[in-house]
Parts: structure tokens; C-alpha cells; sequence
């Protein structure tokens, strides 16, 4: 006989947060729904944010155990965001159906990268507020999961359905200068930053290679990793880095004051000996990757650019497209969506060639 119910693992990278959810058989797979809006990037640092909505008809509820781990972070009158005080994943969401009217109901959802298993557990329905990327963002990496075409929609699910590649018919046209600055910030804008375009002396960070920079040393290197850490650094499926030299970073829009971290409500967290992260203390979204063997180079989270051009921006990032770095971490946890991201990531490659 079948289960009647069925238990979830979820946790956050330090694994303080760790909890378990028990829901009905019968809502399984579960619905997960992939939100590409600028609020959605700001707070997570990601290109997106995927979540499960959990029923309200299961009546689930996060204990209080659970909750007094988490910071609490208003992301609308609607919607509060919980994620872990020590490193910062991005756990739970509760959202009223009514902001004004909480007797009209409520229901809580998880961030789908906390989960300790993907494959056979939830089901992507669809990408969403595309519009708000004006040029597809990460939707274009992820077109179809085990040949399942995923829905592109302009904004809330139904709405008008955009097709693979698109791109807003408002998205600017950029000529870049050696004095532009990209502002980068989170979603409660507590960490804010700028950066200023690949110039000769952002060859000298890390080694002689020159790997972070590409198209003639005019844009930095982007990626798209699946590791475990930095999976539940951020509680998305994936995240994506731009490699950029601390010296083209710095903490004012004229760029006189450099790099140095802490700032703003930024917080640490280490998560092996030679690894520190970042992430803002109040919203939770991940803002950085530094290692000891290349103090020079930081990955810096691409949800939290703010490119005129659109969410990838493209006029300042080049992304590797031949693969989804530590793919060996997610397999056997997510096989279908890597898959599906990393046919993506080279039908999207085969298309810039294109151009």
C-alpha cells in the first residue's frame, strides 16, 4: 500500500536551519514555478527564484523552532521571506492571499535549492515576468525539462507568451565607455556597489591566463554552477557568477573608494577553510564568492546587477555556454533540470554564434 504521506528534507548551507516537511502523497510531484522579476533577482542573487508552492489544503506550518532560526524579510505587503541568520540561504516564503484580509487565507512555499531532492519531488510549470529582463534572462538557458516545453509568460502565469530569445523592443541599444559604472545592489539595497568596465589592469588579478575576461578583454566571465554549496548557499537550483577583479569594484559611483568587505549590511559566512561568502543581512540575497588562492577575483552574484541592457547583462558579461560547472554535485539530486539546462545553455551558445 502507498504512503499516505510523504517526508521532505530540506536545509540551509550551514545546515542550522534543517527541517522536514511531511505533506500528502496525493500533491506530489509538487508544482514549482520559476520567477525571473528584478525583485525576485535582487533578493536571491540568482537570475531567478524557483519555488514550490506548498497547498493550503495541507495546512503545513513551519514550526517555531524553525522560524527563530530564520530572519524574517518583508518583501511585500504580501509576501515575507525567510532566510538563515548564519549563511544566509533563502529557505521558506509565506504568502497571504490577501494583504489587507489574512482570513482569506495563506499558504507557505519553499525555495526549491533547500530541498535534498528534486527528481521525482516537484515539477517546473513555468517561467515568469520575463518582461521585467528585457532579454530573457536565464529562461533562455532553461527552454524545456525532459521535453517538456516550459511556458515563457510576460508576466503572472496566462499572460502573454513570449518566445525563445525574445527580447524587449525597449532594450537600449549600448555603446560601452571606459567611465561606465554597472550598479549592482540587493533587493533591501543595504549592499550596493558598482563596476566599471574590464580595463588593462583587470589582467593582473589571480593568474596570467586572463580566464575571467573574454571578447578581447571587453567582458567579464559568467558561469552557471550546480555545486552543492553554492545550490544551498543561495536555495535556487543554480546560481550564476561574473568574475570580476576586485579592483574594477568599488563602493561609490564615481569609484574612488575601492573594494573592501564588510560594507553595508553585508555579512560573512565561511563555508570551508578557504572559502568565505557573502550576503546581505537583512534581505538575505548572496552577493559573493572570494577563495584564498584568488583574493584578487571575486564572484559576484549576476541577480544583483542592475544593467540597462537587460538581467544576462550581456554588454558586460559573456557567459561559458559549454558547460554547468560541478554538474557531478546535481545529477544525482536534479538530473532532468541539469540536463535541461545544460541543452539550453548550448542551443543558447549556438544562437549568440548566430548573430
Amino acid at each position: 500500500m502507498a504512503s499516505e504521506t510523504k517526508t521532505l528534507k530540506a536545509t540551509c548551507l550551514c545546515g542550522t536551519a534543517a527541517h522536514t516537511l511531511t505533506l500528502p502523497s496525493s500533491v506530489f510531484p509538487l508544482k514549482a514555478y520559476i520567477c525571473h522579476c528584478n525583485s525576485c533577482r535582487h533578493t536571491t542573487g540568482a537570475l531567478f527564484l524557483s519555488i514550490i508552492l506548498i497547498p493550503e489544503s495541507t495546512n503545513y506550518e513551519p514550526s517555531k523552532e524553525v522560524l527563530d532560526k530564520l530572519v524574517p524579510f518583508q518583501f511585500s505587503k504580501r509576501l515575507t521571506y525567510y532566510h538563515c541568520a548564519t549563511c544566509g540561504t533563502l529557505t521558506l516564503q509565506h504568502c497571504w492571499n490577501d494583504a489587507s484580509d489574512h482570513s482569506k487565507g495563506h499558504n507557505w512555499d519553499v525555495a526549491t535549492g533547500s530541498l535534498e531532492q528534486a527528481d521525482g519531488v516537484f515539477e517546473v510549470q513555468c517561467h515568469e515576468h520575463i518582461a521585467d529582463t528585457l532579454d530573457g534572462g536565464f529562461s533562455d538557458f532553461l527552454p524545456s525539462i525532459n521535453g517538456k516545453h516550459l511556458p515563457r509568460w510576460t508576466a503572472n502565469p496566462d499572460s502573454e507568451e513570449l518566445p525563445l530569445y525574445w527580447s524587449s523592443p525597449s532594450r537600449p541599444r549600448i555603446t560601452p565607455s571606459p567611465t561606465d559604472r554597472l550598479h549592482a545592489h540587493c533587493k533591501c539595497t543595504g549592499v550596493s556597489f558598482w563596476i566599471s568596465r574590464p580595463s588593462e589592469r583587470s589582467k593582473q588579478a589571480a593568474d596570467k591566463s586572463c580566464w575571467w575576461l573574454q571578447d578581447h578583454g571587453t567582458k567579464f566571465t559568467a558561469g552557471v554552477c550546480s555545486c552543492n554549496s553554492c545550490r544551498l548557499d543561495c536555495g535556487q537550483e543554480m546560481i550564476q557568477w561574473a568574475f570580476v577583479p576586485t579592483v574594477d569594484i568599488s563602493l561609490d559611483e564615481k569609484g574612488k573608494k575601492g573594494y573592501e568587505v564588510p560594507f553595508g549590511t553585508l555579512q560573512a559566512y565561511q563555508s570551508s577553510e578557504d572559502v568565505t561568502r557573502y550576503f546581505c543581512g537583512v534581505c538575505g540575497a548572496t552577493v559573493f564568492f572570494t577563495c584564498d588562492e584568488r583574493k584578487d577575483l571575486v564572484d559576484v552574484a549576476v541577480g544583483m546587477l542592475d544593467a540597462a541592457e537587460g538581467a544576462r547583462a550581456e554588454s558586460w558579461l559573456k557567459f561559458k555556454t559549454g558547460r554547468v560547472s560541478y554538474r557531478e554535485d546535481a545529477v544525482p539530486r536534479a538530473e532532468s533540470l541539469v540536463v535541461g539546462v545544460e541543452n539550453g545553455l548550448k542551443q543558447f551558445g549556438e544562437h549568440q554564434q548566430q548573430k
